[in-house]
């Protein structure tokens, strides 16, 4: 018996030498790789990309200028307004500074142009006020810090019913994956000047009448005497309202 020993023992070391690679075996089947992991890490990566990228497109596309848009048409009924409550009523001076002010900081000459003109117009409808939520909003959704620069907003008039607003800026956008960033970005939109007041009336017949501005149906080309007689009765019919209110 004494020489069966080390047999026995051979065939010991034998069996779990096999029991060892069979657990190396399903270990190495059904434990998941490295390279697996780094797969799933840079599929992760991509798609965050993704919606960042797609995010930067709405902002030039469709944020900015909504903002833009939106900022612009209450700045310009700001300074109607402002007009009116001069004593006597006066053109601005020079109006590309005053829309400057007021579209970015409600402010004119330094003074909230709100407390002026006695209505709550620019309070919180600034292009800095809207960039400023359009920050916090991005951070809340995305988790990604967005600062905007200003460089420039002009606003310019090359058609009868609209004016033209141009806005310059530089952006960047800081991730945990990535950084963007643009200089000299350009947005622009068209503010419908139908329904303002018309400041040559307010100045020229010293506020006594201030009809609003309604677009004319006749083409430049096109027009009559007929034409002509029609739109001094409807311009004359708005001022008798006027007077009338």
């Amino acid at each position: 018996m004494a020489a069966l020993r080390p047999i026995m023992g051979r065939k010991g070391i034998f069996f779990t030498f096999i029991a060892i690679t069979i657990i190396a075996v399903f270990i190495l089947v059904y434990t998941p790789t490295a390279n697996i992991s780094l797969q799933k890490d840079t599929s992760s990566v991509r798609s965050r990309i993704s919606v960042l990228d797609r995010y930067l497109s709405q902002l030039e596309g469709q944020y900015l200028e909504t903002v833009l848009r939106a900022s612009s048409h209450k700045a310009i009924l700001s300074l109607v307004y402002y007009l009116n409550s001069s004593d006597p009523p006066e053109y601005l001076s020079n109006f590309d500074t005053a829309f400057y002010e007021v579209v970015m900081y409600g402010t004119i000459n330094g003074v909230p142009i709100d407390s002026i003109t006695g209505r709550k117009i620019m309070d919180n409808n600034t292009i800095s006020n809207w960039t400023t939520k359009i920050n916090h909003t991005a951070k809340d959704t995305y988790n990604v810090n967005t600062s905007i620069r200003i460089n420039n907003v002009s606003a310019s008039q090359s058609r009868p019913w609209a004016i033209d607003v141009v806005l310059n800026l530089n952006y960047t956008l800081q991730s945990e994956i990535a950084n963007w960033r643009k200089d000299n970005v350009t947005v622009t939109t068209s503010v419908d000047i139908e329904g303002f007041y018309d400041p040559s009336y307010i100045v020229n017949t010293n506020r006594k009448y201030s009809p609003v501005i309604k677009k004319s149906s006749v083409e430049f080309n096109k027009w009559n005497l007929t034409y002509a007689r029609e739109h001094l009765r409807n311009a004359g019919a708005k001022l008798f309202d006027e007077v009338h209110k």
